[in-house]
């Protein structure tokens, strides 16, 4: 396992995740990375992953022993959904099969897993065998498949890793995928993941709130959703070229209270109160973003949070 040894892999979870990860690097060649097992717990699974991966496929075990997967390689990659990373680690090191190979295990293997939230803990059985751990996370939407394949170039993973050796084959692994890495602290995992979370699946809850109020005026939630995409879009262009406080445009980054006053006294016409959350909340850290721009003054600032607190 030195600088320049070649690396075996296996890949536990042919979800869209652990299939999308066996499609990519099964295909970069001279990479120093192969793929000897795949292991997922359903015949189907197995198949759409095979079927994925194509003439690549040749030379992969496909199992639904996970035990069975991590012992054609010396590097695991756990791509199981999160609550089951511990119980697949602790089913692989702290079985009878492991216990009975022991020596022959000890200092062996490298294991990761691709959680966001999830400390190294969950990987400690594999740390008491000898084994050194990591965890890759990919800042990316695996909705499909499909998607992720096409756009995982360029992807961002937040890297933590718990010795050299970890930390050289993770990095070869996010360099084969044509990746980039931030490094993140095993103990700030959660707020990492937070923001993750708000980066992506908030901006669902967010547009869906918006076509929600166009709904309530009839607008068509298709038609209403193509415009606001179109919008969200824009903006998110904006943030590539400026970054998130320049790109900054509307009512509130124009110090235009009274059209904010506007929008609430039609928002409490149409909704409850606690509908109206979402907009007051963002209403004031958007008006806190447009101050430290100094495209706002104090006297303005607090003008909108008095509004936007009523």
């Amino acid at each position: 396992m030195g600088k320049t040894a070649s690396i075996n892999i296996c890949i536990i979870g042919a979800g869209r995740l652990g299939t999308t990860l066996g499609y990519a690097l099964s295909r970069k060649e001279l990479s120093g990375i192969k793929i000897k097992a795949i292991s997922s717990r359903t015949d189907k699974s197995l198949k759409r992953a095979k079927e994925f991966l194509g003439e690549n496929s040749a030379g992969i075990l496909f199992t639904k022993s996970n035990t069975e997967a991590a012992q054609a390689a010396e590097c695991i990659l756990i791509c199981t959904p999160d609550d089951a990373i511990k119980m697949v680690c602790d089913e692989i090191f702290n079985g009878k099969n492991f216990k009975e190979k022991k020596d022959g295990y000890k200092n062996k293997y490298c294991v990761f897993h691709f959680s966001g939230s999830k400390s190294l803990d969950v990987l400690d059985s594999a740390r008491r065998a000898g084994a050194e751990t990591a965890s890759i996370h990919p800042l990316k939407s695996f909705a499909s498949i499909d998607m992720a394949v096409k756009t995982l170039p360029g992807t961002v993973y937040g890297l933590t890793y718990s010795g050299e050796r970890s930390e050289r084959i993770a990095r070869k692994i996010v360099k084969c995928l044509e990746g980039k890495i931030i490094k993140v602290d095993d103990d700030k995992k959660p707020l990492y993941h937070a923001a993750a979370c708000i980066a992506s699946n908030y901006i669902v809850a967010l547009l869906n709130y918006a076509v929600i109020l166009h709904k309530k005026i009839g607008i068509n939630p298709e038609e209403s959703l193509e415009g606001l995409l179109s919008l969200s879009e824009g903006t998110l262009n904006n943030i590539k070229k400026m970054g998130t406080e320049k790109s900054l445009t509307g009512p509130i980054a124009r110090g235009d209270t009274g059209t904010i006053k506007e929008h609430m006294e039609s928002l409490k016409k149409f909704f409850p109160d606690e509908d109206i959350m979402i907009y007051k909340i963002m209403g004031r850290e958007t008006a806190k973003i447009a101050y430290r721009n100094k495209w706002i003054n104090k006297k303005t600032l607090e003008e909108l949070e008095g509004i936007l607190k009523k």
